[in-house]
Protein backbone atom coordinates (compact mmCIF):
# COMPACT_ATOMS: atom_id res chain seq x y z
CA UNK A 1 0.00 0.00 0.00
CA UNK A 2 0.79 3.39 -0.75
CA UNK A 3 2.28 5.92 1.97
CA UNK A 4 -0.23 8.19 0.92
CA UNK A 5 -3.42 6.14 1.50
CA UNK A 6 -2.19 5.54 5.42
CA UNK A 7 -3.96 7.81 7.29
CA UNK A 8 -1.13 10.19 8.82
CA UNK A 9 -0.06 10.84 12.48
CA UNK A 10 2.45 13.29 13.90
CA UNK A 11 4.46 11.16 15.76
CA UNK A 12 4.92 6.76 16.25
CA UNK A 13 2.99 5.16 18.52
CA UNK A 14 4.06 1.90 20.90
CA UNK A 15 1.31 -0.80 22.37
CA UNK A 16 2.08 -3.54 24.56
CA UNK A 17 0.62 -6.70 24.86
CA UNK A 18 1.26 -8.43 27.98
CA UNK A 19 0.22 -11.39 30.25
CA UNK A 20 0.72 -14.84 31.44
CA UNK A 21 1.06 -17.73 28.82
CA UNK A 22 -2.49 -18.24 27.57
CA UNK A 23 -4.26 -15.01 28.31
CA UNK A 24 -4.65 -14.40 24.75
CA UNK A 25 -1.80 -11.58 23.64
CA UNK A 26 -1.17 -12.64 20.09
CA UNK A 27 -4.76 -13.27 19.04
CA UNK A 28 -5.81 -10.42 20.87
CA UNK A 29 -3.02 -7.87 19.34
CA UNK A 30 -3.73 -9.66 15.65
CA UNK A 31 -7.47 -8.44 15.55
CA UNK A 32 -6.12 -5.26 16.85
CA UNK A 33 -3.70 -5.05 13.91
CA UNK A 34 -6.67 -5.92 11.66
CA UNK A 35 -8.38 -3.24 12.75
CA UNK A 36 -6.66 -0.38 12.86
CA UNK A 37 -5.21 -1.41 9.57
CA UNK A 38 -8.97 -1.82 8.59
CA UNK A 39 -9.42 2.23 9.66
CA UNK A 40 -6.28 2.73 7.58
CA UNK A 41 -3.03 3.14 10.20
CA UNK A 42 -0.07 2.05 9.22
CA UNK A 43 0.84 -0.69 11.43
CA UNK A 44 3.76 -3.17 12.07
CA UNK A 45 3.22 -6.17 13.95
CA UNK A 46 6.21 -7.86 15.97
CA UNK A 47 7.03 -9.66 19.27
CA UNK A 48 9.57 -10.88 21.46
CA UNK A 49 11.97 -12.93 21.24
CA UNK A 50 11.75 -11.98 17.82
CA UNK A 51 12.64 -15.08 14.84
CA UNK A 52 15.11 -12.71 12.76
CA UNK A 53 18.44 -12.23 15.75
CA UNK A 54 20.39 -15.29 16.67
CA UNK A 55 19.87 -14.63 20.17
CA UNK A 56 15.87 -14.39 19.88
CA UNK A 57 16.21 -17.82 17.41
CA UNK A 58 18.62 -19.27 20.35
CA UNK A 59 15.61 -18.56 23.09
CA UNK A 60 12.48 -19.66 20.67
CA UNK A 61 14.79 -23.42 19.88
CA UNK A 62 16.07 -23.76 23.33
CA UNK A 63 13.97 -22.45 26.26
CA UNK A 64 11.10 -24.32 25.58
CA UNK A 65 13.22 -27.97 26.35
CA UNK A 66 14.61 -25.59 29.35
CA UNK A 67 18.21 -26.23 27.84
CA UNK A 68 19.36 -22.21 28.82
CA UNK A 69 19.41 -21.73 32.85
CA UNK A 70 17.98 -18.04 33.81
CA UNK A 71 20.63 -16.15 33.32
CA UNK A 72 21.73 -17.35 30.25
CA UNK A 73 17.97 -16.46 29.28
CA UNK A 74 18.29 -13.45 30.48
CA UNK A 75 21.37 -12.13 29.05
CA UNK A 76 19.96 -13.35 25.51
CA UNK A 77 16.94 -11.30 25.85
CA UNK A 78 18.56 -8.39 26.33
CA UNK A 79 20.87 -9.11 22.98
CA UNK A 80 18.06 -9.87 21.10
CA UNK A 81 15.81 -6.94 22.81
CA UNK A 82 18.90 -4.48 21.99
CA UNK A 83 18.72 -5.81 17.98
CA UNK A 84 15.03 -5.47 17.59
CA UNK A 85 15.09 -1.35 19.13
CA UNK A 86 17.65 -0.38 16.62
CA UNK A 87 16.04 -2.68 13.59
CA UNK A 88 12.79 -2.95 13.80
CA UNK A 89 10.98 -0.97 16.44
CA UNK A 90 12.53 2.39 16.55
CA UNK A 91 12.85 2.48 12.73
CA UNK A 92 9.31 2.15 12.82
CA UNK A 93 8.72 4.43 15.70
CA UNK A 94 10.22 7.39 13.44
CA UNK A 95 8.82 6.69 10.61
CA UNK A 96 5.07 7.41 12.62
CA UNK A 97 3.83 4.16 12.25
CA UNK A 98 2.04 2.42 15.10
CA UNK A 99 4.38 -0.72 16.51
CA UNK A 100 1.84 -3.74 18.33
CA UNK A 101 4.49 -5.47 20.08
CA UNK A 102 3.91 -9.22 22.02
CA UNK A 103 5.80 -8.76 24.81
CA UNK A 104 8.49 -6.43 25.53
CA UNK A 105 10.67 -6.17 28.54
CA UNK A 106 7.74 -6.18 30.99
CA UNK A 107 8.00 -9.65 30.01
CA UNK A 108 11.48 -10.42 30.98
CA UNK A 109 10.77 -8.46 34.30
CA UNK A 110 7.89 -10.59 34.97
CA UNK A 111 9.00 -14.20 33.98
CA UNK A 112 13.00 -13.86 34.76
CA UNK A 113 12.37 -12.40 38.38
CA UNK A 114 10.51 -15.73 39.08
CA UNK A 115 13.34 -18.07 37.57
CA UNK A 116 16.14 -16.12 38.72
CA UNK A 117 15.04 -14.33 41.73
CA UNK A 118 16.16 -11.09 40.80
CA UNK A 119 13.34 -8.62 41.29
CA UNK A 120 11.14 -6.94 38.28
CA UNK A 121 12.14 -3.84 38.89
CA UNK A 122 16.02 -4.53 38.90
CA UNK A 123 15.21 -6.57 35.60
CA UNK A 124 13.22 -3.53 34.10
CA UNK A 125 15.95 -0.90 35.04
CA UNK A 126 18.61 -3.07 33.48
CA UNK A 127 16.66 -3.07 30.66
CA UNK A 128 16.19 0.83 30.00
CA UNK A 129 19.73 1.02 31.16
CA UNK A 130 21.46 -0.73 28.52
CA UNK A 131 19.43 -0.27 26.07
CA UNK A 132 17.52 2.59 26.63
CA UNK A 133 14.35 1.37 24.65
CA UNK A 134 11.16 3.18 23.66
CA UNK A 135 8.85 3.19 26.33
CA UNK A 136 5.58 2.50 25.22
CA UNK A 137 2.45 4.36 25.58
CA UNK A 138 0.15 1.88 26.82
CA UNK A 139 1.22 -1.29 28.06
CA UNK A 140 -1.77 -3.91 28.10
CA UNK A 141 -1.97 -6.15 30.90
CA UNK A 142 -4.39 -8.92 29.56
CA UNK A 143 -4.61 -10.40 33.67
CA UNK A 144 -6.40 -14.08 34.09
CA UNK A 145 -5.95 -16.95 36.52
CA UNK A 146 -2.92 -19.09 36.11
CA UNK A 147 -5.00 -22.35 36.31
CA UNK A 148 -7.26 -20.89 33.18
CA UNK A 149 -3.94 -19.79 31.46
CA UNK A 150 -2.74 -23.49 31.89
CA UNK A 151 -5.83 -24.76 30.98
CA UNK A 152 -6.09 -22.88 27.96
CA UNK A 153 -2.29 -23.83 27.17
CA UNK A 154 -2.62 -27.55 27.32
CA UNK A 155 -6.25 -27.38 26.18
CA UNK A 156 -5.28 -26.00 22.30
CA UNK A 157 -2.66 -28.97 22.30
CA UNK A 158 0.54 -26.73 22.98
CA UNK A 159 3.65 -28.24 23.71
CA UNK A 160 4.26 -26.27 27.34
CA UNK A 161 7.31 -24.82 27.95
CA UNK A 162 9.29 -26.83 30.80
CA UNK A 163 10.57 -23.97 32.99
CA UNK A 164 7.50 -21.78 32.77
CA UNK A 165 4.51 -23.58 31.95
CA UNK A 166 3.90 -24.88 35.32
CA UNK A 167 1.08 -23.38 37.99
CA UNK A 168 2.95 -22.17 40.71
CA UNK A 169 5.10 -20.39 38.41
CA UNK A 170 2.63 -18.68 36.77
CA UNK A 171 0.96 -17.57 39.61
CA UNK A 172 4.22 -15.59 40.17
CA UNK A 173 4.63 -14.41 36.82
CA UNK A 174 1.07 -12.99 37.48
CA UNK A 175 1.49 -11.37 40.22
CA UNK A 176 4.62 -9.68 39.11
CA UNK A 177 2.61 -8.21 36.15
CA UNK A 178 0.10 -6.90 38.89
CA UNK A 179 2.93 -5.73 41.06
CA UNK A 180 4.10 -3.73 37.95
CA UNK A 181 0.68 -1.97 36.78
CA UNK A 182 0.83 -0.70 40.20
CA UNK A 183 4.10 0.24 41.17
CA UNK A 184 6.08 0.64 37.85
CA UNK A 185 6.81 4.28 35.71
CA UNK A 186 5.21 2.73 32.43
CA UNK A 187 1.48 3.52 32.11
CA UNK A 188 -0.59 0.60 32.15
CA UNK A 189 -4.05 -0.88 31.06
CA UNK A 190 -5.08 -4.25 32.94
CA UNK A 191 -7.76 -5.68 30.84
CA UNK A 192 -9.87 -8.99 32.22
CA UNK A 193 -8.92 -11.79 29.85
CA UNK A 194 -11.50 -13.81 31.50
CA UNK A 195 -13.99 -12.11 29.24
CA UNK A 196 -15.06 -12.89 25.53
CA UNK A 197 -12.65 -12.11 23.11
CA UNK A 198 -14.50 -9.88 21.28
CA UNK A 199 -14.69 -7.50 24.77
CA UNK A 200 -11.33 -7.67 25.07
CA UNK A 201 -10.62 -6.33 22.05
CA UNK A 202 -12.93 -4.05 22.13
CA UNK A 203 -11.66 -2.87 25.42
CA UNK A 204 -8.33 -2.54 23.93
CA UNK A 205 -8.90 -0.46 20.69
CA UNK A 206 -11.15 1.64 22.38
CA UNK A 207 -8.11 2.56 24.63
CA UNK A 208 -5.71 2.84 21.25
CA UNK A 209 -8.22 5.56 20.09
CA UNK A 210 -8.22 7.90 22.61
CA UNK A 211 -4.18 7.94 22.70
CA UNK A 212 -4.41 8.14 18.68
CA UNK A 213 -7.46 10.80 18.79
CA UNK A 214 -5.29 13.83 19.09
CA UNK A 215 -2.54 12.85 16.90
CA UNK A 216 -3.95 12.20 13.22
CA UNK A 217 -3.36 14.88 10.91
Amino acid sequence: MNDDKYKRLDRGFLFVFEGIDGAGKTVVADRISQELTSEGFDIVRLREPTNESPWGQEIRQRSPEGELSPEEELTLFIKDRRWHVRERIRPALEQNKIVLLDRYFFATGAYQSVSTGISWQDILRRNRVEISPPEPDLVFVLDLPAEEGLSRITGRGCKTNKQFEQLDRLVRVRQAYLEMSREDEANYCVVDAVEPLKDVVGRVLSRIHQELSEHVI
